[in-house]
């Protein structure tokens, strides 16, 4: 199926220098547990949590993205210092990214019910392309410019970003792959430095049903800007439903011809999240593109567990972020 071998190939892309470039994970329930994208977010709920997505994109077709992501986070008991672990598992076709990142996050009071976080995330990270994969069609010559054999290489990495948030609102802005490390092996690149703007609040629609409309751009300065519009209910405490369409705008001139091509960058999502006990939460979105892989849906599932909660918790509702 030629539509197999090209997802199979897809995100591996010669240069002319010989390298291979990643680009960075996507996520749709990033919305639950942003301490993803930004590691400002570290301790926002000021309990001990642990996070574990999975997420299957494309599923049925051979060399689709898979990702997996373990989190843990909690703040001191002043609500002042928020600390994490990131734990990430990426395949994408012949390419594959595993990274650990130390979260530190740095939480000011700055209203009465308002607080401002600076968060650092640091670690490393093995990028990994596996030529053996790769298939030569037709052809019984070997590419010289196509590996023949497993690349890897391990390279530090580090994040920094800036969070916001009172009892029903919050923003957020971080940079992931902020200093660009290169390795000695040309042909395995880590991803561009991204950029990422969030922001949202919530609404009171009657005692039981809150609103929460939100937003995420995503931004690399090469590709067209990804822009995320979500929109939830949150009922009796307990239910979060929602949806979310995912799309692509040219919001900054780029030398890259291919950033203004949004025609087939579009998709939606629906999310449901649950909280089965206080302290146990089951998440699970299904995307849709609306493109040719309209076929092929996307999968994500998510967990989270509150170890313990703090009696004097600054935040009072600490599930609408």
């Amino acid at each position: 199926m030629k539509l197999k071998r090209l997802l199979l190939l897809v995100g591996v892309v010669a240069t002319t220098g010989g390298a291979y470039a990643q680009q960075a994970p996507q996520y749709t329930q990033y919305i639950f547990n942003e301490q993803v994208i930004n590691p400002a977010y570290t301790g926002s709920k000021e309990v001990l949590t642990i996070n574990a997505t999975h997420r299957s994109q494309w599923a049925g077709i051979e060399g689709a993205p898979v990702t997996q992501t373990l989190s843990v986070d909690a703040a001191n008991k002043s609500g002042r210092l928020g600390w994490g672990l990131n734990v990430l598992n990426d395949e994408l076709g012949v390419q594959k990214q595993t990274g650990a990142y130390a979260n530190l996050a740095v939480r000011l009071k700055v209203g009465q019910k308002a607080r401002l976080a600076l968060g650092f995330a640091g670690g490393m990270s093995q990028y990994t392309l596996d030529g053996t994969k790769l298939r030569p069609g037709f052809s019984t010559t070997p590419d010289a410019a196509v590996p023949q054999s497993r690349e890897s290489e391990i390279l530090p990495d580090a994040k920094a970003g800036l969070f916001f948030n009172t009892e029903r609102f919050y923003t957020g802005f971080s940079v992931a792959n902020l200093i660009p490390f290169k390795g000695s092996n040309l042909l395995v690149a880590a991803p561009r430095r991204h950029y990422f703007l969030s922001s949202g609040y919530v609404f009171d629609f009657g005692p039981k049903i809150k609103l929460k409309p939100s937003f995420l751009i995503k931004e690399d300065m090469e590709s067209p800007t990804n822009v995320d519009l979500n929109s939830f209910v949150l009922l009796s405490e307990r239910l979060w439903l929602g949806a979310s369409y995912r799309t692509s705008m040219a919001l900054l001139k780029k030398d890259n011809p291919e950033a203004y091509d949004l025609d087939e960058r579009n998709a939606w999502a629906a999310i449901a999240q649950i909280y089965v006990t206080p302290k146990l939460r089951v998440g699970y979105s299904y995307d849709k593109s609306l493109n040719a892989l309209k076929n092929y849906a996307s999968h994500e599932v998510s967990l989270g567990y509150t170890f313990f909660k703090k009696d004097d918790s600054r935040m009072l509702t600490p599930r609408y972020f």
